[in-house]
């Protein structure tokens, strides 16, 4: 073989090579926070507790408080101390409070085990974008994703200062077009009802997760196609998915 037809086959070679990767569709995986990512029971139910102290309120359950999660706290504080509740004031003082509990290691959110490893693996995966969408503020949200080393994860996150607080569509809609990504190309995971019914009106596929706030029967029978009770299980549910 001639210099010039070994030139033209590598140079055909690395223009198929250049063909597939431009080929391959980018995928979104966009996935709630509290009760998804991390384990943050601990932090709500003593900021819960303490405000609501604060504000001589009576304390809510750690029931109620808990199934709520997800929302954005406007919402949940006027369903649990009533809408006639100082909740300007209150709100005030949760973010004068949660710096303070996340610094102590008893209240700090935790990633769940495994979720670490496999935000990592999907970050290193060139055709994959992953996003949150989440009832924190963008304030709130991204000390504790500074702190959990999260930061270069994450290129794209709806809060609730940006949308209207879960189920409504918003933050998903949001999402997709500042990706530049379609409907059928991402994937939402969650672990709440509230979570379901967001993907639902977004017309997305949705993921539960069965270690969250709301367990794997409620998502299912919110619309949950599939509930994961493992982080490996989630794993290959979201290969799956975006692989279809």
């Amino acid at each position: 073989m001639t210099a010039s037809e070994m030139s033209n086959l590598r140079n055909n070679a690395l223009d198929s090579v250049s063909a597939n990767v431009e080929s391959k569709t980018l995928k979104l995986v966009i996935f709630d926070f509290d009760g998804t990512l991390v384990d943050s029971r601990p932090l709500i139910l003593e900021s819960h507790r303490i405000v609501f102290s604060e504000f001589r309120l009576p304390a809510p359950s750690p029931a109620h408080s808990l199934s709520l999660v997800g929302k954005s706290l406007d919402v949940i504080l006027a369903e649990l101390a009533g809408p006639a509740a100082p909740i300007l004031e209150m709100i005030k003082a949760y973010d004068l409070l949660l710096p303070t509990l996340r610094a102590d290691p008893v209240f700090a959110e935790r990633p769940f085990d495994g979720i670490d490893a496999l935000l990592h693996e999907l970050s290193r995966t060139t055709d994959i974008v992953m996003g949150i969408a989440t009832g924190h503020r963008s304030d709130t949200i991204a000390p504790a994703l500074q702190t959990l080393r999260w930061v270069e994860y994450f290129q794209n996150i709806q809060a609730a200062d940006t949308a209207p607080s879960k189920p409504h569509p918003a933050m998903l809609l949001q999402a997709l077009t500042a990706a530049g990504v379609e409907a059928k190309d991402a994937i939402f995971v969650g672990d709440t009802t509230f979570d379901m019914q967001m993907a639902e009106a977004a017309r997305l596929r949705s993921i539960g997760v069965a270690w969250g706030h709301h367990g794997a029967e409620r998502l299912t029978a919110a619309g949950a196609p599939y509930v994961a009770k493992t982080v490996d299980e989630l794993r290959l549910a979201i290969r799956a998915a975006l692989s279809g």
